[in-house]
């Protein structure tokens, strides 16, 4: 795999005092099963790449687990408003990675040592895969395109207790390490690429079913008329006559 040759320079995103704030919030919800930031940054990358829309209302819940719960952090309705601003804020700024950039550079974060490993990042990609795994059918049933997902199988996987899971059985190296954080960039954004006419499509097609102004059913003449007035179909819109 060539691109696992190709290291990108892995940007410092926590320049954003926003970033920083919602990191350390995050910590103070981890031990309530709530998502670490570098967990948080591989969740809504997977998200933003995935071919259909997942709604906030639903990936939030994931995001915090039982933290939601949580009476210190989120004594009002306020400053939990002013949470959930910052992680919108983080999927913001995820979203102009993505179309900014030439390779996405995961936010990882370093250990004690100052060492990055970037497993986290990778857990969090796989459960925004599992948000609407159907939707990745065309990775999973094709070998070729499987193999985008390596490096990030690789390393989710690397101290899975199921032998049979893990890549690698030996400890990887740092070398491999640096390659396979490598392959991670440039995978996610083969794969943000790969699947941008399918989100268009399906974006298109979620606009239209909304839109009360193109009804995807015949309207019955006592239904109320799509166009929002209020009447009736019939003595609204479908009483109208074309010449």
């Amino acid at each position: 795999m060539d691109d696992l040759e190709q290291k990108p320079d892995i940007l410092d995103r926590f320049e954003d005092p926003d970033t920083e704030v919602l990191e350390e919030l995050l910590d103070q919800l981890w031990e309530d099963g709530a998502m670490d930031l570098e967990e948080l940054d591989g969740f809504f990358a997977a998200l933003h790449c995935c071919p259909v829309l997942v709604p906030a209302t639903e990936f939030l819940p994931e995001i915090l687990g039982d933290a939601s719960d949580n009476k210190e952090l989120f004594p009002t309705p306020e400053t939990a408003e002013l949470f959930f601003g910052l992680i919108m804020h983080h999927w913001n700024s995820v979203a102009d990675a993505f179309h900014s950039e030439t390779f996405f550079e995961p936010l990882l974060l370093e250990d004690e040592d100052g060492k990055i490993f970037g497993n986290n990042w990778t857990y969090g990609f796989m459960r925004g895969m599992d948000m609407r795994k159907e939707s990745w059918g065309d990775l999973f049933h094709d070998e070729d395109k499987f193999a985008w997902l390596i490096p990030i199988l690789a390393l989710a996987h690397e101290d899975d207790p199921d032998l049979e899971m893990r890549s690698y059985q030996e400890p990887v190296s740092d070398e491999l390490r640096e390659k396979l954080i490598a392959g991670v960039s440039a995978m996610v954004t083969h794969l943000y690429h790969y699947f941008a006419p399918h989100r268009k499509l399906n974006a298109s097609v979620a606009a239209e079913q909304q839109n009360p102004l193109h009804p995807k059913r015949k309207i019955g003449r006592n239904d109320p008329c799509y166009c929002g007035s209020g009447e009736k179909y019939k003595k609204c819109c479908g009483a109208v006559k074309v010449n």
